[in-house]
């Protein structure tokens, strides 16, 4: 076999690929013997029937592209290597007319990973959140831990801001006379939880069970469901219940349904120094990511590469997956009906926004890229048993059976090696660029906030 380099332009590669008689003539023989023992030819034992026989089952072009499927994934293989190719996907395969006897010629059409030119990494400076736990984080924290582990309890008295409701109610658009009351429904509530509307919680403070309250207030306009978005609702609730919530007591008793029969909590003070050290520790991890992020966004922000739309195409019907399942799985409906996305501007805005995230990890994941390749980062045979070690015990399962899903799944391998791997050069980055402590992040650089929609 004989390939020669026909050119490149950007991060597409054109190869010319000649195949010796020879080479033709033994993929055209293993595709006969295949054909020939797995098609059912009346009047023929499987395995021998005569070649103008099969020409005539499947046709003499078909034969011949059996044959070339039997001898272009070793080229292909061979090109990649020859000429140090990173494929970003199949290639397309323009071939000559085949006269048998002859060499046969193919080019191959490859789209490559594109050239990224990197900044200095070493004059670039990120913010990092100095980590700091106050005695009112620590309190919030025990507070919401023993709630979690609380029962209610019903009690005949008004209703007060920590207490939880269970209400009756229906709802109905004002600014719409045709839509009507919706059918009723019943939900629990909890007066103190903060994503609760205010106007719902003045609403039921005071109230008894029996009594029945009304209430409106103007849905954003943004908001999740577009039947109610940017109108202003009115609901009408019927108190069922009122329920106090019973606090666990801070006592050996409880240290241990926490953490175990052989934990050394054994007082208020211990249990307040380790839920302490635990967010402290928590605090740090995360602001060292979201350090990490900025860094990765600012270098790629002054990053010179060509992001492949083959690429984009792909992350975003990974994007698209992803958004759909999170979708059923937390509401039980699609992404398209949850958004009550409609074709035209809906659909057209949901797509952009997409589209962008799609672009932007892309970019993000071909910068990650040719810094390892800069640093030669690789992930390490003691890297990845340390990985499934972590895992196993996130996941609550057998280290050996862990290790047997890998292997079995080759997809899932891969993933946690390139997730080690973005991992491991995201480490390196943050040793290369400038880290800056601080306890405020500029105006700049300041965290989004979650999008998060009420109750």
């Amino acid at each position: 076999m004989k390939t020669e380099l026909l050119g490149q332009e950007k991060n597409i590669v054109r190869v010319k690929v000649e195949f010796e008689a020879a080479e033709f003539s033994k993929g055209l023989a293993e595709a006969l013997g295949e054909i020939s023992r797995s098609t059912n030819i009346p009047g023929f034992r499987k395995g021998h029937a005569p070649r103008r026989v099969i020409e005539m089952r499947v046709g003499r072009q078909a034969l011949y592209n059996e044959a070339l499927e039997k001898i272009l994934p070793a080229a292909l293989q061979q090109v990649v290597e020859d000429y140090d190719l990173e494929t970003i996907s199949d290639p397309s395969i323009h071939i000559d007319d085949i006269h048998e006897g002859e060499p046969v010629t193919c080019e191959l059409t490859l789209e490559v990973m594109p050239e990224t030119e990197l900044p200095v990494l070493e004059e670039i400076e990120v913010e990092r959140l100095n980590s700091q736990v106050t005695d009112d984080m620590v309190d919030a924290l025990i507070l919401d831990i023993r709630k979690r582990h609380s029962r209610l309890e019903p009690v005949e008295r008004p209703a007060e801001k920590e207490d939880v409701v269970v209400v009756n109610f229906v709802t109905r658009i004002l600014d719409d006379a045709s839509s009507g009351e919706s059918e009723p429904q019943k939900s629990e509530i909890d007066l103190s939880d903060e994503v609760v509307r205010s106007e719902v919680r003045s609403a039921l403070i005071g109230r008894s069970a029996g009594d029945t309250v009304e209430t409106e207030f103007d849905v954003e306009p943004d908001y999740r469901d577009s039947t109610v978005a940017g109108k202003r609702v009115h609901y009408t609730m019927t108190l069922e219940t009122v329920n106090t919530r019973i606090l666990p007591n801070l006592d050996a008793a409880f240290f241990k349904s926490l953490f175990g029969e052989d934990t050394e909590i054994a007082t208020e003070e211990s249990f307040r120094r380790k839920i302490g050290d635990d967010l402290l520790a928590r605090m740090k991890r995360e602001n060292e990511a979201h350090a990490a992020g900025r860094a990765v966004d600012e270098v790629s922000k002054r990053s010179t590469v060509d992001v492949p739309e083959s690429l984009v195409e792909r992350q975003i019907e990974l994007l698209k997956k992803k958004d759909d399942e999170e979708a059923r799985r937390r509401f039980n409906m699609g992404m398209k009906e949850l958004l009550n996305l409609k074709e035209g501007e809906d659909e057209a805005r949901y797509e952009g926004i997409i589209r962008s995230r799609a672009v932007e990890m892309v970019r993000n994941m071909l910068v990650l890229d040719a810094i390892g390749r800069k640093y030669e980062v690789e992930v390490s045979k003691d890297d990845l048993e340390a990985e499934v070690d972590r895992r196993a015990a996130v996941y609550g399962i057998e280290r050996n059976r862990l290790l047997g899903l890998l292997h079995k799944d080759r997809k899932f391998l891969a993933g946690v090696v390139d997730d080690l791997r973005y991992s491991k050069i995201t480490d390196l980055l943050m040793t290369l660029v400038k880290v800056r402590d601080v306890d405020e992040l500029s105006v700049p650089q300041a965290e989004t906030p979650s999008a998060d929609g009420e109750r």
